[in-house]
């Protein structure tokens, strides 16, 4: 089912079960953690051709983030009902999403491989504020330099 959905509506919820995937057909997405809280932070945007929704719908588990429409965004909604359908008709899309999940944990071990380092220099030099949030600002600028183009960020 496609969906046309305005600028600055909240489409998943961190926290709520959500049994749906969704394409995004036109326009992007963000995706957050901690979304309204002193806690929020960006983990990205999501463009024309990606997916959200996918890990609440695969796992059937209330979602890890909320997602929100930053612009206005046309999105191929996928239930529970019609996904074996759609995995049999859409063997590249179904390729994307696992391609996409590995890189995600790819990306967790290299971020947690810089925890595991700043702790190490933290137990070795006890006066260590200097690495305190080294790594998530690393992973940070590791991220920005692979997925998102520069121009994703002076759009607003």
């Amino acid at each position: 089912m496609l969906m046309k959905i305005p600028e600055g509506t909240v489409i998943l919820k961190e926290g709520e079960v959500n049994m749906d995937m969704y394409k995004i057909v036109s326009g992007s997405v963000e995706a957050y953690t901690g979304y309204g809280t002193e806690k929020e932070s960006i983990l990205g945007i999501i463009g024309k051709g990606q997916y959200f929704g996918e890990i609440g719908l695969l796992s059937q588990k209330p979602s890890i983030y909320t997602v929100v429409a930053y612009s206005d965004v046309a999105v191929m909604r996928i239930t529970m009902n019609e996904l074996d359908e759609y995995i049999r008709n859409n063997h590249h899309d179904i390729y994307e999403i696992m391609r996409k999940m590995a890189e995600t944990m790819y990306n967790m071990k290299y971020s947690m491989d810089m925890v595991m380092d700043d702790m190490q220099k933290v137990k070795e030099d006890r006066s260590a504020s200097q690495y305190k949030a080294f790594f998530a600002k690393q992973f940070a600028k590791y991220n920005v330099q692979r997925d998102f183009p520069a121009s994703m960020y002076n759009s607003r």
